[in-house]
């Protein structure tokens, strides 16, 4: 009984230590610096129902890959691509494994370093172009932190931003959106999300995207910029107002606000006219008409406002000379249409500077014409004509 019951011990030892081998042959592979070697034995022992559940076999193999992420091999890296997710997931069991605790302060402190690496390589293929790998190792580092109860949020934006870049739209928003719940702080989130889903056509969710932008970064320049921008494109002109104003009470010197504004007072008044509500009219005639004379004052180089205010002189008297047609008595036509004339011609001067700004500019040298016809300025009319296209 005895005799067999040392050789049933002396099997079940020898059966253990085939087991551990393979822990012990790759261990001894990484400490001469074969690590590939140290690969293949460290791999066979994970699949062994004994030392595929001990903390020692995981701690070697995070070893193992852990040196090749650090190492100068390059080949060795080309080999082992996921070396980096191979040691995160080694480091992680373990600690599932290590029931005491032994050695969770330096596999944790190990697994800090490669989220920073994995964030660091992520963000090198993100510059190289290589969109899919740094998804790959955003998500790493992403699971890192969840390892630790916390959110990545640098990771989860970035991974949005490599999404976004890749021209995978819904992946996009949906990382971002993830990122602004999982903490993420930056106005500019919102403006990402806004320009995929303007890209997309849905004008209407961007307008959304950046009104809730808005709600949490209202002093936001760029937000009130690309809102009042959307709003514009999408005819939503009051709204638009407001966002002008918003925008004009964060940069009041912005010339091109000031001429938006006009723009808008202008429609304003169209639509009066249109209406037949003089009053109405040349309330909003008046407004653009400031608003646009005082974007000139604020840039005296922006071709667009003085072009705008000859294009309001013209408009407002074309409504006049519309009125004077349906006179009568040829005494009241003709004060009238003096009015009407004093108007028109106040748009000469505007359209001089715009020309001198933009001397190609064929709707200005149009309208020049026009202006040195009604004058009888026949030497300035042939100049300005001569500089028309030939066709």
């Amino acid at each position: 009984m005895r005799k067999t019951l040392t050789f049933t011990i002396a099997l079940a030892a020898s059966g253990l230590m085939a087991q551990n081998v393979n822990v012990v042959n790759a261990y001894n592979h990484m400490k001469a610096g074969e690590l590939a070697k140290a690969s293949e034995f460290i791999e066979m022992a994970t699949q062994d129902p004994k030392t595929g559940i001990s903390e020692k076999t995981w701690r070697y193999r995070g070893e193992i890959y852990y040196q090749m992420v650090i190492g100068e091999d390059a080949a060795m890296k080309q080999q082992f691509p996921d070396a980096n997710a191979r040691a995160i997931e080694s480091y992680m069991k373990a600690n599932q494994y290590d029931t005491k605790g032994s050695y969770k302060r330096d596999n944790d402190r190990i697994l800090r370093v490669l989220q920073g690496m994995a964030l660091n390589n992520g963000n090198e293929a993100f510059t190289n172009k290589e969109y899919d790998r740094a998804i790959a190792l955003y998500a790493e580092s992403e699971r890192v932190a969840t390892n630790f109860g916390e959110a990545d949020t640098n990771a989860i934006f970035n991974s949005a931003l490599a999404y976004d870049y890749k021209g995978d739209d819904a992946n996009a928003i949906r990382r971002y959106r993830e990122a602004i719940a999982a903490g993420y702080k930056g106005p500019e989130v919102y403006r990402y999300i806004a320009s995929v889903q303007r890209r997309g056509k849905d004008n209407a969710g961007a307008i959304t995207t950046l009104q809730q932008g808005r709600e949490g970064y209202p002093n936001d320049k760029e937000l009130v910029m690309d809102l009042m921008s959307l709003l514009l494109m999408e005819d939503r002109s009051d709204e638009a107002e407001s966002m002008v104003k918003v925008a004009l009470e964060k940069d009041g010197e912005n010339a091109v606000l000031w001429s938006v504004l006009g723009s808008l007072y202008d429609k304003k008044a169209t639509a009066a006219a249109e209406a037949g509500d003089e009053a109405s009219m040349l309330k909003w005639y008046g407004m653009a008409e400031e608003a646009y004379k005082t974007s000139i004052a604020k840039d005296k180089l922006f071709f667009d406002s003085y072009f705008n205010v000859g294009v309001l002189y013209n408009n407002r008297a074309a409504y006049d000379y519309e009125k004077c047609n349906k006179i009568k008595s040829d005494t009241e036509y003709l004060k009238c249409k003096k009015v009407a004339d004093d108007i028109y011609l106040k748009a000469l001067p505007y359209f001089e500077e715009a020309h001198a700004l933009r001397e190609d500019d064929v709707p200005t040298i149009q309208q020049l014409m026009k202006l040195y016809a009604k004058m009888s300025e026949q030497a300035k009319y042939d100049a300005i004509k001569a500089k028309l296209p030939k066709q």
